[in-house]
């Protein structure tokens, strides 16, 4: 949903592009059919919403698509500070771990290269061969990375928008992941078609999002619902200033 690609996709293309070098300028019905009984689609989908604005921690794993990228990610982050995960857009990869207010960043060759094409001046077979392999410190200032690993943050856009989950229509139910879910779709006037499931046991957790239509399609799970995220930051010795290492490079 729109609502989903601003709170994942633009951090996650955006942290694939920075790390301090550039800046981002239906189913059938179950026994579980009743969990919402005499509810609309539309308060089931708040309840879905409110419910993982309540948890403590989970992950987001999936695969979307903006500004002309499709990236795939993985990442879970707590309220505590602490956050791990992957970003992959074809042969770029990083991965991220944040400790308290530190993040580190991880690239492998491509993603170096493609992050210093972006950059006036920069040489980025260079920038590729001193860098990829080693943990960089994330500028405090880097926006869009911090917030992929900013819990708060990345709920607050879920919720930025609240007509994106009017008009909703209850689909039946399905299963996500071993859990049972009522199914919820809307269309937009553009053409859009969204897909929420969300909880039928326990609490109404979104445990699944999808996007179909348009030129933004994604789709993205929810998982480890209040479950700590372990984090641990990397070796001293494996950690590099990015300025004065491209510097040095040959």
């Amino acid at each position: 949903m729109t609502f989903l690609r601003r709170s994942v996709t633009v951090t996650a293309v955006c942290a694939l592009s920075a790390a301090g070098l550039v800046a981002c300028s239906g189913g059938g019905g179950s026994s579980s059919s009743d969990a919402f009984k005499g509810m609309s689609a539309d308060k089931i989908a708040d309840k879905g919403v409110a419910a993982t604005k309540s948890a403590t921690a989970l992950r987001v794993r999936g695969r979307m698509t903006g500004q002309g990228k499709v990236t795939d990610l993985d990442f879970a982050v707590d309220g505590s500070g602490a956050c791990t995960g992957r970003l992959t857009s074809k042969d770029a990869r990083a991965d991220i771990v944040q400790t308290g207010k530190v993040i580190y960043l991880k690239g492998n060759g491509p993603y170096w290269k493609g992050a210093a094409k972006a950059q006036p001046g920069a040489d980025a077979d260079k920038t590729a061969k001193a860098l990829q392999g080693h943990w960089v410190k994330v500028p405090a200032q880097n926006s869009s990375v911090q917030n992929i690993c900013n819990k708060q943050a990345f709920m607050a856009g879920m919720d930025q928008d609240k007509s994106e989950r009017k008009n909703m229509s209850r689909q039946g139910d399905a299963t996500v992941d071993g859990q049972e879910a009522a199914v919820l779709k809307n269309k937009t006037g553009s053409g859009e078609t969204n897909t929420l499931y969300v909880a039928t046991h326990g609490k109404p957790y979104i445990l699944k999002a999808v996007q179909s239509g348009g030129d933004a399609p994604s789709t993205v799970r929810f998982s480890d619902y209040n479950k700590k995220v372990k984090a641990t930051a990397p070796p001293a010795g494996e950690v590099v200033d990015p300025k004065k290492l491209t510097a040095n490079a040959s």
